[in-house]
């Protein structure tokens, strides 16, 4: 092969890998960089869930409580024996 194939061959890859990582970044959404979750602590963060419906057609508000203490937590999702 000559050297000039060669180049062209080179500069097609970083072509290549260039346009991959442009439409990468373009595909991820704004702000997935950061974070998820909230800070350790005391207390607890509130969930609403919006309007649950029962049989009988109605519906009522509910929220569910989780708290921010990272040890109470786990006890919360550890298996009952």
């Amino acid at each position: 092969m000559s050297a000039t194939l060669w180049i062209y061959g080179f500069c097609g890859m970083i072509a290549l890998a260039g346009s991959i990582a442009i439409v990468k970044a373009i595909g991820r959404p704004k702000g997935s960089n950061r974070e998820r979750g909230v800070e350790p602590g005391q207390g607890d963060s509130i969930i609403d869930h919006g309007t649950a419906m029962g049989i009988s057609g109605g519906g009522h508000p509910t929220a569910s409580r989780v708290t921010k203490d990272p040890q109470e937590y786990a006890k919360a999702m550890a298996p009952k024996k």
